[in-house]
């Protein structure tokens, strides 16, 4: 922390311009005041919304510039925030916007029980009938597939109150497993003690001793163990949230739940385990050919971390780095690489590390606003790829405004990490293609196999996990801590089968994943990743008039449902193609590391 400037003392050209969402603090207090003006004719239109065309016209319009307002101030707070956590003028706005959303929220729960009091053909005939309305035959497509799930207005208010007082188990989890968490330190080879944090794990996980690697697991773990009982009730509490709202809004299961909001079956949850299940053999055999690199006499679970194969630890300049990015990215045209460059000449990045600054890397924005893109670039190849990553987000951004109407710019999860993925494979493998030797070559594929058992077949394991847990909540199980360890290990060993020793520890990793606090969500990492392969695929294989069709995928936006957007790129997730099209590009890939770990250097 010591070698980290303070905010102040960042060149202006290295941070983010936030003016053009907040002027100044006149602007700032002018957009609070506008929002909750817009906020007071909604409420003033309750029991009139739906008299007429033009009281609905009203009614969406004022919806729509609540919203695009409340969307600055919201992101503005929460950048603001995250460039320094130590600004308690930015924590208290920060404060002040959450209870603002929170009272409209309140304020407007009456909305959908008061839209779905009209028959969706008496809609379809005013949208039909009216220029103005005609743009929101989609949206309210969408909007009445809810229908036989909403309730009552007093119902409805009821179960607003409800989850806004929702998040105590997910506040709780953050609150033990950062403020309150401790760790036995690490004995080092030399005999030396290592303070061990959530933020050196992963170095512990890629340390070249095995002995420090197993200290490290031990001593992570033991924490765990220690308040496995206070982790399971947390969890527990935030599956029979979770239950709660699949029983009153009347669904078969929490996952049909989660899948519904974005019109997905749970054909394409559990076509994704049974694909992984049947491609399991290619990361067991990586496993296998990393033990065998290593040249232990076992191969633990916290040997799956270590690079079995090192680089020079070559250091990028930014200005290096978006170079090498731009070359890489090449294959997407220019038009693509204009808008990439143009991320970085709006000023609309956050580039470098300071005190107090969110760790880690996003890209945020509004309709109204750039992409916002949060990094910390430090120089290394692992911030290059970040870089590569977000400024996929952002490119899918801009072109997702500049293509749809405000209703429709926003793009789903499901399909955000496509875009950053295929920009980072496309990375991996140019740096392949100008590797100079075999070694550097065994390193980009290792990256890339890594990449895979990380986000393809680990966040495929957590999704078989959460349904698993949901379905015994639902059962009214006892979510014991034992129950929920044991179901755990028991994926681990189904997952790794014989290639890697399944240490007992690993019963515990599921109590330090926050994402379990958003159930259903981790599937998509899984699913983008292989869509991103399939589409790396092509453009490699220079399929002709593919390049056109992946542009226009980003450009979508939400202006069609999250499958028929992947079908613009040939990609159908309720079937077995994109899987054996991806695992064909990942076992090539296997056979090539191979090869060259034969070869030697």
């Amino acid at each position: 922390m010591a070698n980290l400037k303070r905010r102040e003392e960042q060149r202006k050209e290295d941070c983010w311009d936030l003016t053009r969402l907040v002027k100044d603090k006149e602007d700032y207090t002018n957009k609070i005041n506008a929002v909750m003006e817009y906020n007071q004719k909604i409420v003033q239109m309750k029991g009139h919304i739906l008299d007429s065309k033009e009281t609905l016209k009203n009614f969406l319009k004022y919806f729509e510039e609540e919203d695009r307002i409340l969307s600055q101030l919201y992101i503005y707070v929460r950048l603001k925030f995250d460039e320094d956590t130590s600004n308690k003028e930015s924590k208290k706005k920060k404060l002040e916007i959450e209870q603002l959303m929170n009272t409209i929220s309140d304020n407007e729960s009456f909305i959908m029980s008061e839209l779905m009091q009209k028959d969706y053909k008496d809609i379809v005939s005013w949208i039909k009938n009216d220029d103005d309305l005609k743009i929101y035959d989609l949206y309210f497509e969408r909007l009445y597939r809810q229908k036989k799930r909403i309730l009552s207005e007093q119902e409805e208010k009821i179960i607003t109150k409800a989850t806004n007082a929702f998040g105590t188990p997910e506040e709780a989890f953050n609150s033990l497993d950062t403020t309150d968490s401790s760790f036995e330190d690490v004995i080092l080879d030399d005999r030396t003690k290592e303070p061990l944090s959530h933020y050196n794990w992963p170095e512990f996980l890629e340390n070249p001793s095995q002995d420090v690697r197993r200290r490290a697991f031990h001593s992570y773990y033991k924490f765990y163990e220690k308040h496995k009982n206070t982790y399971a009730s947390l969890l527990k509490g935030n599956y029979q949230e979770l239950e709660f709202l699949r029983d009153v809004r009347k669904y078969d299961t929490a996952l049909e739940m989660a899948l519904d909001e974005i019109n997905v079956s749970k054909d394409v949850y559990e076509n994704l385990i049974k694909n992984i299940h049947k491609y399991m053999d290619i990361n067991i055999k990586y496993q296998k050919l990393k033990a065998k690199l290593l040249k232990n006499a076992e191969y633990h679970l916290y040997d799956t971390y270590v690079p079995v194969v090192s680089i020079e630890n070559k250091k990028y300049t930014l200005g290096q780095a978006i170079d090498i990015v731009l070359e890489a990215l090449k294959p997407l045209e220019e038009d693509y690489i204009n808008h990439f460059k143009q991320v970085f000449e709006g000023h609309s990045v956050d580039i470098y590390p300071n005190e107090c600054k969110q760790t880690g890397a996003y890209q945020w924005g509004c309709f109204d606003s750039p992409s916002y893109v949060l990094l910390n670039f430090n120089g290394t190849y692992d911030s290059v790829s970040t870089l590569a990553h977000e400024l996929g987000h952002a490119v899918h951004s801009m072109y997702s405004k500049e293509n749809n109407p405000y209703i429709y710019h926003g793009y789903e999860i499901f399909l955000a990490e496509i875009a950053s993925t295929v920009n980072e494979t496309l990375l991996s493998f140019y740096l392949l293609e100008h590797a100079s030797s075999n070694k550097e070559k065994m390193f980009y594929l290792c990256e890339f196999l890594d990449k895979v058992k990380a986000t393809i077949y680990r966040q495929t394991m957590f999704a078989e996990f959460e349904s698993i847990i949901s379905e015994k909540c639902q059962n009214k199980e006892s979510l014991t801590e034992d129950l929920i360890s044991s179901v755990y290990y028991q994926l681990n060993e189904d997952y790794f089968k014989d290639s890697v020793i399944i240490d007992p520890e690993i019963r515990y990793e599921w109590m330090r994943i926050s994402h379990f606090y958003t159930p259903f969500y981790v599937y998509q990492y899984a699913t983008g990743l292989i869509s991103a392969i399939c589409i790396v695929s092509d453009i490699k294989a220079n399929k002709e008039g593919f390049v056109e069709k992946y542009l226009e995928f980003l450009k979508s936006g939400s202006n069609k449902d999250v499958l028929d957007i992947l079908k613009i790129v040939d990609i159908d997730l309720t079937t077995d193609e994109p899987f054996e099209k991806a695992f064909s590009f990942i076992a090539g890939c296997l056979e090539q590391l191979k090869k060259l770990a034969e070869e030697g250097e």
